[in-house]
C-alpha cells in the first residue's frame, strides 16, 4: 500500500509517518520546505527518542522518500496512492486543496477505481470534513459521482506532544517525541477497505473523542502557554511548574470536563483521572516544549468552535462554573509575538476596535453578555498588572 503524507514536520516524522512505516506501507513525505525534503532524501533515515514517565526508547525510521509539494510529479503520486494523510497545520489545508483536486481529477482521467482515503491529522475539529468541502468546490460537476463513490475524507483525533527541540542526534531530522500517541479515526467515512494501520483506533463514536481531546488536552495546553507567556516562561514545563498557572489550568480542564461528562455521559472519575495524566505529561521535563509553539495561531484558538470559547459556551449552557476558562481566554488576548501574525492581528484589532469588538469579531461572543464582561475584566486586570511592571499573580477562585 502506498501512502502520501503532507507535512514532514514534527508530527509528520515523529507520529503519523512513524506509524505508517511501522505498519509496513510505502511512504512518501511531501513538504513545502525544500531543505527538509533534501535532508530526507539525503539521509534516508532518522531516529526518534520516545520519552515518558520513567521511559525512554530510541527507534529507527527509514524506507521512505520525499517530494516538494509544488513538484508537478506530486499529481502522479496522488493519482496512484491508496491513502493520503496530513499534518501541515489546520491553517494550511486551503493551500493543498488545489493540489489534491488536480490529483483526483488525474486519477479520474486514468479511470482508477481504487478508493482513495484522505485523513487530515490536524488540531482542528473535523479537519478532514473541512478539507473535503474545499476540495469538492474545485472538482468539476461531471466528476461529482466519482468523487462521492471513491474519495473518502476521514475525520480523526490525534493526541501526542512532540516539541521542536532535538538534542541527541547530529541528524537534524531526528527528534524527541512523547511515547503517548493516540490516533482515532471515524470508521464510517472510509471508502473501500479500512487500511490495517497499527496504533490507529477505529471508532463509530469519534465526536466524543475529538471533543475529549480538543476540550481537555488542547484547552489545558493553550492556557498553560498563554499564562506562561505572560510570566515570560520559555517552556510548557516551566509554566506548569508555576503553582498559580497549574491551578488555573487544572481548574479550566475540570470546568471543561464537567461539560463533557454531561454531554457524553463520561465517567467523572475516569475523566478527571485523564486530566491528571495530562498534567503529568505537561510536567515532562525531557520534552521542553516551547510556549510559543503551543500559543501560536491564537485567532484559530479563540474561534467559537475551538478549545477556549467552546468549553466556555458549554459551561454556560449547562450552568457550570467557568472562571478559570475566563482567565485563560483573557490571557490569550494578551499574547503578542512578532513572529506570530495572528497574535499581531489581535493586538492591532484591540488598538483599533477595542477589546470587546475584537473578541466579538474573533469569537462571536455576544457583545454585552455576562461572560464577555468577565473576560474584559480579567483582561484589564492583567493590563493593570503590566502597567505597574510588578510580578504577575493570578487570583484563584
Amino acid at each position: 500500500m502506498k501512502v502520501l503524507h503532507f507535512g514532514a514536520g514534527n508530527i509528520g516524522r515523529g507520529f503519523i509517518g512513524k506509524i505508517i512505516l511501522y505498519s509496513g506501507f510505502d511512504l512518501i513525505f511531501a513538504d513545502i520546505n525544500q531543505n527538509i525534503i533534501d535532508a530526507l532524501n539525503y539521509y534516508k533515515k532518522y531516529k526518534i527518542k520516545l520519552v515518558g514517565y520513567n521511559y525512554e526508547k530510541i527507534i529507527n525510521i527509514d524506507n521512505f522518500s520525499a517530494i516538494n509539494l509544488n513538484d508537478p510529479n506530486i499529481l502522479n503520486i496522488i493519482s496512484d496512492v491508496n491513502l493520503i494523510t496530513t499534518s501541515i497545520g489546520a491553517s494550511s489545508l486551503d493551500k493543498i486543496a488545489s493540489i489534491l483536486a488536480k490529483g483526483i481529477i488525474l486519477r479520474i482521467k486514468l479511470k482508477s477505481t481504487t478508493p482513495l482515503n484522505i485523513i487530515a491529522c490536524e488540531n482542528k475539529i473535523q479537519a478532514s470534513s473541512y478539507l473535503r468541502t474545499i476540495v469538492f468546490k474545485k472538482i468539476p460537476l461531471k466528476y461529482y459521482k466519482y468523487f462521492d463513490q471513491y474519495i473518502g475524507f476521514i475525520d480523526c483525533s490525534i493526541d501526542t506532544i512532540i516539541p521542536s527541540i532535538c538534542s541527541f542526534e547530529k541528524n537534524k531530522l531526528s527528534l524527541i517525541a512523547e511515547n503517548f500517541q493516540e490516533w482515532i479515526v471515524d470508521k464510517n467515512q472510509f471508502k473501500g477497505i479500512i487500511p490495517n494501520i497499527i496504533d490507529m483506533t477505529i471508532s463509530d463514536n469519534l465526536r466524543s473523542f475529538i471533543d475529549r481531546k480538543i476540550l481537555t488536552l488542547n484547552t489545558g495546553h493553550a492556557i498553560t502557554a498563554y499564562l506562561g507567556w505572560i510570566r515570560q516562561y520559555k517552556t510548557i514545563y516551566e509554566s506548569i511548574k508555576d503553582h498559580n498557572i497549574k491551578s488555573i489550568v487544572k481548574g479550566a480542564m475540570k470546568e471543561s470536563g464537567l461539560t463533557l461528562i454531561k454531554k457524553y455521559k463520561f465517567d467523572k472519575k475516569i475523566h478527571f483521572s485523564y486530566i491528571n495524566k495530562i498534567l503529568i505529561r505537561f510536567e515532562n521535563y525531557v520534552l521542553l516544549d516551547k510556549v510559543e509553539r503551543i500559543a501560536r495561531n491564537p485567532v484559530q484558538k479563540l474561534s467559537q468552535n475551538e478549545r477556549l470559547i467552546k468549553p466556555l459556551l458549554l459551561a454556560k449552557k449547562y450552568n457550570f462554573p467557568y472562571c478559570n476558562l475566563i482567565k485563560g481566554i483573557a490571557a490569550a488576548l494578551h499574547y503578542k509575538n512578532e513572529n506570530d501574525s495572528e497574535s499581531v492581528k489581535i493586538s492591532n484589532l484591540i488598538k483599533t476596535l477595542g477589546i470587546k469588538k475584537t473578541l466579538f469579531e474573533i469569537s462571536n461572543l455576544q457583545m454585552d453578555s455576562y461572560e464577555m464582561n468577565l473576560i474584559i475584566s480579567e483582561y484589564l486586570l492583567i493590563n493593570k498588572i503590566f502597567s505597574k511592571k510588578s510580578p504577575i499573580k493570578f487570583n484563584i477562585d
